[in-house]
Parts: C-alpha cells; structure tokens; sequence
C-alpha cells in the first residue's frame, strides 16, 4: 500500500480526534487497501455491508432504485468515510447500492475487525461515535440544503465543494443528487 494513503487516513483521524501514535499504529494497520474501477459495486442492495471505507481518491455514489431508476442519496469523495451504514449497524441487507464514479481507491476496515476495537479500548469508541455524528451532521447538512435551496443553489454549492470531480459527472447522476430532470440541470448549467 502507497504510506501516503495511510498518512492521508492519519490527518483525516488527527483532525478528527487529535494525534494517538500508540493506539494509532494498530488501528492504521487494521485497514486494507482496495481500488475498484469506474462503474464497480462496493455494494449492492441486498448484499450485507461488512466494510467501512476511507476514500483516499476517486468518489461514489450512494443510490437506490425506484421504478426503473437511480435515486441518488449522496455522492463521496476523497478524505470520506463511505459505508451502507445501516447495513452495517444492524447487521440487515443493505437497501442501497454504492457504486464507484471514477477509479477509486479506499482503504477499509471489516465490521467485525472495528467491533474488536471498540470492545478494546476508548479511544476505538470515540473514533466511531465521531464517525457516526459525521454521518449525522452531513446528512443533516444535505436535508437543509435540499429543503431551504434552490436546484440552481444546490448545484452551484456543489460545484463548488468538488469543482474538478462535478465536471467529469454525468448530467443524471448530478441531476438526481439535486433531486431534478437532466433537462432542468441543463438549463441551470447554460445560465450560469
């Protein structure tokens, strides 16, 4: 595995919980390095989720399907934890797909291996609360947005969080994360 990768997971967990060298080195070495190519599953709907992953490049999606198709949920980029996080909490099928928007590499950490870390010590349980309190105030974050903006805000927001990745994005899958046609996403686009 390329340490640059297990350096990025370090700043992202420093800036998160502060520098913990000793407990640090175990728990860096409990993830796995993995890369999935444009368009591949890190799950599918139906499937368990067994894994958490740290995107270290690259980006996904999250999505379910109604009636023929792709509901966009979220989309995750670099320096995020991604995970069918139900699935994984209550041990049920996942009822989301996420599925890589480019070539992407992640490192991850199997449910079972984080449980052994939480069981052993506190520090291990204050990494995953702040975890899930990250998952809470993004998704939060994102139903504000959604409710209090408009489509053309949404967007421009959008843009501006991930500018180089946005553009390399087809107009349905943006389009659905915006909660609009690709026809209305392409009149925003000529607006601006």
């Amino acid at each position: 595995m390329n340490p640059g990768y297990r350096d990025q997971l370090r700043a992202y967990m420093n800036r998160t919980i502060g520098p913990k060298s000793d407990w640090w080195e175990s728990f860096s070495s409990a993830f796995e390095y993995v890369t999935y190519p444009k368009k591949s599953f890190l799950i599918r709907a139906g499937e368990l989720e067994n894994y958490l992953y740290f995107i270290v490049e690259g980006g996904t999606s999250s999505f379910f399907a109604k009636e023929g198709r792709e509901m966009c949920l979220d989309l995750w980029f670099a320096d995020h934890f991604v995970s069918s996080y139900v699935s994984f909490l209550t041990r049920q099928p996942s009822q989301i797909f996420i599925q890589a928007l480019f070539p992407t590499k992640a490192l991850r950490i199997h449910y079972d291996v984080l449980q052994a870390f939480y069981r052993q010590d506190e520090e291990s349980n204050k990494v995953g609360r702040l975890f899930a309190e990250g998952l809470y105030i993004a998704r939060t974050q994102r139903e504000i947005r959604f409710l209090s903006q408009t489509a053309e805000e949404r967007y421009l927001d959008l843009l501006q969080r991930q500018p180089e990745l946005i553009q390399q994005l087809p107009v349905k899958t943006i389009a659905s994360y915006l909660g609009i046609h690709p026809e209305s996403l392409s009149r925003i686009r000529k607006q601006l």
